[in-house]
């Protein structure tokens, strides 16, 4: 008998987060006796296609991130065919969705940086400026300089859009224009990776004279004793699925889970104060 089948619709399923996602949803489908089919939309950025997965025959469907327009969102929620979001949601469509605590993680990479670091002149690697990660990050970093009365000019903000090759030619820039600046954060901790390589390139020394930090962890992240926050992308892709499958089953789930993030100070910023 053929298994049910959860679809998912991604950007680039081997990006990092995607990957991790993706491992969280596979595990908590196995598990339950479901199949996964992936449709995976951009493995070629400058050439991405439409959306090809048939969800009207699948069992539910999983959509990470800003993969598939607010308009097909909407129309498979009203369909009633059980549908999950990742790290997205659709404005006045109450589909269920996990996302990470991108205001406590950024809030506290900001305060470890300005209070523990006494860290005043930012730079900020912005994330995917269509995605909701990178405007929730975007944002919150916003209003946290704000917070602690500190400039928030537009120069400052460079363009990363969760791509290192994109935020490294962003940070060469800037020290080709010799811009001034004693901090570095960034919406994902692959571009702060690249970030602190580049400093280190032109003989400026992080953290002594420019702090590094960035959103999210992983092993790369601890092997470059980078500072950042914790967020648990494998449990994002396993409560997805389990709050799929719960709609599958028969129970009505609204609202957004938001899973907690864990500050990490390593080498790249200062001590804790």
């Amino acid at each position: 008998m053929k298994k049910p089948t959860i679809g998912i619709i991604t950007n680039n399923q081997y990006g990092v987060f995607q990957r991790n996602i993706l491992a969280g949803v596979h595990e908590i489908a196995r598990t339950n006796g479901y199949d996964v089919l992936i449709d995976s939309l951009a493995e070629d950025p400058l050439h991405p296609r439409l959306v090809s997965l048939e969800w009207q025959k699948l069992t539910g469907v999983i959509v990470i991130a800003n993969a598939a327009s607010d308009e097909l969102l909407s129309q498979i929620y009203e369909s009633g065919k059980p549908i999950s979001l990742v790290s997205h949601r659709v404005p006045g469509v109450p589909i269920p969705g996990v996302t990470s605590n991108n205001n406590q993680g950024i809030a506290e990479l900001v305060r470890h940086l300005v209070k523990g670091c006494h860290r005043r002149k930012f730079v900020y690697i912005r994330g995917e400026i269509n995605q909701d990660d990178g405007i929730q990050r975007e944002t919150v970093f916003r209003h946290e300089l704000m917070r602690y009365n500190l400039a928030a000019e537009e120069m400052y903000f460079v363009r990363g859009d969760f791509d290192p090759e994109v935020a490294a030619a962003s940070i060469r820039e800037l020290l080709e224009h010799q811009v001034h600046f004693d901090v570095i954060l960034a919406a994902d901790y692959q571009m702060a990776i690249v970030a602190v390589e580049l400093l280190q390139t032109a003989g400026i020394k992080v953290p002594d004279d420019v702090s590094v930090a960035g959103f999210g962890d992983a092993p790369a992240a601890q092997a470059a004793g980078l500072t950042t926050v914790s967020a648990d992308i494998i449990e994002l892709g396993r409560r997805a699925a389990r709050q799929l499958i719960g709609q599958i089953n028969g129970l009505t789930i609204q609202g957004v889970t938001t899973l907690s993030v864990q500050l990490m100070i390593r080498d790249t910023t200062c001590a804790a104060q």
